[in-house]
């Protein structure tokens, strides 16, 4: 529902910040909130969640760290506060070389992942997990071709309305609607 958000941060929490949108206050749940630096701009891509007793935003600083969330929530045993204890207890490749070397051992020692859960992660996402490389070389542009496809969209439709886009030209918000824009008069 929410993709991102992009505002000022006007609080830090144990385990939250505040980012102020639009005169509005979200609260969101991340890692480190003191990656996101007080009265500065920011833009953190999140995710929504509803349950039947509460409704919380998750946010992430980039969007490999949503994508690594996003799959870790899907793996049996890993809730939503869960996954991000595990993002905030280790660095993004730390994780990933634990779950595609099966370092069972690593993953048991981080809060909230016992031996049966650590399992479940490495037997489903080992090999799945890479964000190594670039597609354009631009990371605005890069993020925006990730959330695009995450609505749907194949690579090469992407590509072919992105194709005469000058690199490094644009924030992912820019592309993203430049696409979407594109995308919807060729279909």
């Amino acid at each position: 529902m929410y993709f991102y958000l992009k505002g000022k941060v006007s609080l830090h929490q144990k385990n939250s910040i505040v980012l102020e949108v639009n005169n509005i206050g979200y609260q969101i749940f991340v890692s480190h909130p003191d990656d996101y630096p007080l009265l500065e701009e920011c833009l953190v891509y999140t995710v929504f969640y509803v349950r039947e007793d509460e409704q919380f935003l998750v946010g992430f600083k980039t969007f490999e760290e949503k994508m690594l969330y996003s799959k870790l929530v899907q793996v049996k045993g890993v809730g939503p506060k869960t996954a991000i204890n595990i993002l905030g207890a280790a660095k993004l490749e730390e994780l990933i070389d634990a779950i595609n070397n099966s370092n069972l051992l690593f993953l048991k020692s981080l809060e909230g992942v016992g031996p049966k859960t650590a399992s479940q992660i490495i037997l489903d996402l080992k090999g799945k997990i890479s964000f190594e490389s670039s597609i354009s070389g631009d990371k605005n542009l890069d993020d925006a071709i990730e959330g695009l496809k995450s609505f749907g969209f194949s690579i090469k439709e992407i590509k072919d309305v992105l194709k005469d886009v000058r690199p490094n030209s644009k924030s992912v918000e820019e592309y993203i609607s430049l696409a979407l824009k594109r995308l919807n008069t060729n279909r």
